[in-house]
């Protein structure tokens, strides 16, 4: 079986922390349903637009996006169809995994019919691996600019042996106890480096990275589209994915150390969840309650013991809640609360022994607050 290479570096745990501090800001965030749904779109047309950039697409965004809203006229150039199939294959993707369908090799290449659709007439089935070139011909990844062969690929009867063990590691203990992020760096490159089909190679490996993330729950609730970040550096997206290794795959590439690529891998994926983070904490300051907007982290928290409390609480209460703060000091910022409207005294005039939230604060919820009932 397939057993990658690879350790553990200062570069990778770092974005690993990253990535799941991202992640628990991400998941605990309570959105309205119409954002999350203008979220997940918007990063599902990234997706379909900068995976086929990055093979050369020549439609920016608002093309892109006129593509797939204009579907119903299938007759459109090759650029608008690979923008179009991409779409599907994430629809694809969405619901094998709401099946929870593994991946297989009939799995892939369903997946790959889909990417690879070239006009109405050719339906979804499954993809063939290539085969023989015609005498003379090598089959090989040619650099764009020298036009010389940039990786050759193992041999075509070589393809089904390594696809058959791909599909076992990816599907073994050993992968499954990977953190999500190296086990979909580790599917991706090695995915590319068979290179099982003529074309669509790399889009087909950069979706499968997408499911083993999403159905690992790493999809950032379909916010996230890592396919953007690679199109911001290019260069640095192909020269890591070769990670200057001799151009045959016999000569180093059939199972090199992958060290390098994950912690490029990682650190993209890192980037773009702290990026999703920012923009999710934003849009939910966009949806807290206006009068919550500007209070202080002291404030919400005397809100959240008010609430957790019934409604009502004692200068004991807020001392328990703020450590080390003496009653003189409580007292002092009761007092402040009270002409702000925060509180009002429940009991006691002259000597207040209890508060409870003031009226204006009073169909305020712990969501509004941005805490969370465990």
């Amino acid at each position: 079986m397939y057993s990658p290479k690879f350790q553990y570096t200062n570069t990778s745990v770092k974005n690993l922390l990253s990535i799941e501090r991202a992640k628990v800001v991400v998941d605990m965030l309570p959105l309205p349903a119409d954002v999350e749904r203008k979220l997940r779109d918007r990063a599902k047309l990234s997706m379909a637009h900068y995976s086929t950039r990055i093979e050369g697409n020549p439609l920016d965004y608002s093309e892109a996006q006129k593509a797939i809203l204009g579907r119903k006229d299938r007759r459109g150039a090759k650029a608008e169809q690979e923008v179009r199939n991409y779409w599907d294959a994430l629809t694809f993707l969405a619901t094998s995994k709401k099946m929870r369908i593994p991946i297989t090799e009939n799995f892939i290449r369903r997946l790959h019919s889909i990417i690879e659709v070239r006009s109405i007439g050719r339906r979804h089935k499954e993809s063939q691996y290539r085969g023989a070139m015609p005498p003379g011909m090598l089959f090989a990844v040619y650099d764009n600019i020298s036009k010389q062969p940039e990786y050759i690929p193992p041999e075509y009867n070589d393809v089904p042996f390594l696809m058959a063990d791909y599909i076992k590691w990816i599907n073994s203990d050993d992968a499954y106890q990977l953190p999500a992020p190296v086990k979909a760096a580790i599917a991706t490159y090695q995915l590319v480096t068979i290179h099982p089909f003529e074309d669509g190679n790399g889009r087909t490996a950069r979706a499968i990275a997408t499911y083993v993330l999403s159905t690992a729950g790493y999809d950032l609730k379909g916010f996230n589209s890592m396919e953007e970040y690679y199109v911001e550096d290019l260069q640095g997206y192909y020269e890591n994915l070769q990670m200057k290794l001799p151009p045959l795959y016999y000569e180093g590439r059939n199972n090199p150390d992958l060290s390098p690529w994950i912690d490029y891998f990682t650190t993209i994926m890192a980037k773009g969840f702290q990026r999703i983070a920012v923009l999710a904490q934003s849009q939910y300051q966009e949806q807290i309650h206006p009068r919550v907007r500007n209070l202080d982290p002291k404030e919400k928290i005397v809100l959240k013991l008010l609430l957790l409390k019934g409604g009502e609480i004692t200068p004991k209460d807020i001392g328990d809640e703020f450590k080390s703060v003496n009653s003189r000091t409580i007292t002092k910022w009761a007092q402040a609360w009270m002409e702000k409207g925060l509180l009002e005294a429940a009991s006691g005039k002259k000597r207040i022994r209890s508060y409870r939230i003031g009226q204006e604060y009073a169909n305020i919820n712990l969501e509004d607050l941005g805490f969370f009932r465990e």
